[in-house]
């Protein structure tokens, strides 16, 4: 009897451990698709003239669309988000770099850095992605959406934190040509839109 259920036992272990390792991977069909936001620059970089050294730690995101996955609006309170078309990395990642690119390029600052630096930093831009997707309520006039709020603070000194600059930026842009493509270039129109504002903020404020 123990001999029949040892035997048993050993064939249920190949089994279950098949179950949980296909229930915990991520399953990549060949139709997969994956998309990179790149918000080039509009101009060329400028020439560094700010004294601020800037740290751009790794923003945070609402929920609704913290996976890679392209989020679609279908109806006002109906989202989807497509397992088929997805970011390459995650939208915190991705847009934290580009908006450490950016402002690296736009002069205001001596030096932009990211959370891993040992530099000492003289402020901080903390951000937060309110929404990225794709608003198809109106399916003859889709339209890419995105909102970032973010918080500009001042950490110079060893003295507590001061706000600077907060503002939340909107941005949508049309969805020019169907399908996901066409929904990921309207995103990057949308960021571009953004950070060219927020460097014209910052000009103000550093």
């Amino acid at each position: 009897m123990t001999c029949k259920w040892t035997r048993v036992a050993l064939c249920l272990v190949p089994a279950a451990c098949s179950l949980v390792l296909s229930g915990c991977a991520r399953p990549v069909s060949a139709n997969s698709r994956f998309y990179m936001l790149q918000a080039p620059r509009p101009v060329a970089p400028a020439v560094r003239e700010g004294k601020a050294v800037l740290a751009v730690p790794r923003c945070t995101i609402d929920a609704a669309y913290a996976n890679r996955g392209l989020v679609y609006r279908l109806d006002e309170h109906r989202y989807e988000s497509d397992a088929y078309n997805e970011f390459l990395v995650s939208p915190t990642v991705m847009i934290t770099e580009r908006t450490r690119d950016w402002l690296a390029q736009s002069g205001l600052f001596a030096q932009v850095l990211g959370s891993g630096s040992g530099a000492e930093p003289t402020h901080r831009m903390e951000a937060n992605i309110a929404a990225v997707y794709g608003d198809f309520r109106d399916k003859r006039a889709p339209k890419a959406v995105m909102e970032i709020r973010f918080f500009l603070l001042r950490i110079e000194g060893g003295a507590d934190p001061v706000i600077v600059m907060a503002k939340s930026y909107a941005a949508t842009a049309d969805v020019a040509t169907a399908g996901p493509e066409g929904l990921v270039a309207g995103l990057d129109r949308c960021l571009q839109t953004i950070l060219t504002e927020l460097e014209r903020d910052l000009a103000g404020a550093v």
